[in-house]
């Protein structure tokens, strides 16, 4: 939901779902697997060449490109992978803005509140044209009276590929609070939890047109299978959540590049 995943994020598009103790599920390493292949095959793409969405306005484009959660056959019986895109025109700003926005881990907690509570980001690498990051997130959501919070862990790239600035973070390990509340302590074994969220992969992808910038965000996740009457609900919020992720950097960007008298 920012490379968090982001934030992104997850904020960065987390699915959520009713979460009582007993619907625990264990994440099998064919499930891994499935979802390794299916990153593998988005990130094999040449993003720099593939085509811009048309975005006017102030209207963001959100689109569900695995509607079923199959991943072409890739998910496992009982798994979902989660992907979506969303797509807006920043207007008045700069590719540079948008960057330091989503490299402000400093700022994280408010300018994605209120789900952000933590975020803190590590350098690992740095070079002409490129600058790598070791993250760690505490993010926290509601579904009415049930909370759920993750503490997670990303390797984040910043780098250009032709026109294109381009932001990669790729999860490397989540865990799940088993209460959802502060101070976040009671960490669930990775993969041995309510398998709303094990894996979240975010890209984004920014390019300067005129004086807009046109910023694309994909955020690719792992969950056990909607329950039954759920998958509406896990949706909506997961299209809101990246609605905001995006509208919250956009935001941010502009107030950055505004005069103030």
């Amino acid at each position: 939901m920012n490379p968090r995943v982001f934030v992104i994020f997850a904020l960065f598009g987390a699915p959520v779902c009713l979460r009582p103790a007993v619907f625990t599920a264990k994440l099998q390493e064919n499930t891994v697997a499935a979802f390794d292949r299916y990153v593998q095959r988005f990130e094999a793409q040449n993003r720099e060449n593939r085509h811009l969405l048309d975005t006017r306005g102030t209207e963001l484009a959100l689109i569900d490109l695995n509607p079923d959660g199959g991943g072409h056959g890739e998910a496992a019986p009982g798994d979902y992978i989660h992907h979506w895109s969303v797509t807006h025109r920043i207007p008045d700003t700069t590719v540079a803005s948008v960057e330091s926005v989503l490299s402000d881990y400093d700022h994280w907690t408010k300018i994605y509140a209120p789900d952000v509570k933590l975020a803190a980001a590590t350098p690992t690498g740095r070079d002409a044209a490129t600058r790598t990051y070791d993250l760690r997130m505490v993010t926290e959501s509601s579904q009415g009276f049930l909370r759920f919070a993750f503490d997670s862990r990303y390797h984040v790239k910043f780098y250009r590929a032709g026109d294109f600035a381009l932001v990669d973070s790729r999860s490397y390990q989540i865990r799940e609070s088993n209460s959802g509340k502060p101070p976040y302590e009671d960490l669930l074994p990775e993969g041995n939890d309510h398998g709303i969220l094990w894996r979240l992969n975010s890209y984004w992808r920014l390019k300067q047109i005129g004086t807009s910038v046109y910023a694309e965000c994909q955020v690719i996740s792992l969950s056990r299978k909607p329950l039954v009457g759920t998958r509406d609900m896990v949706k909506a919020r997961a299209k809101e959540s990246l609605a905001n992720t995006l509208r919250q950097t956009a935001d941010r960007a502009v107030a950055a590049g505004t005069p103030r008298n």
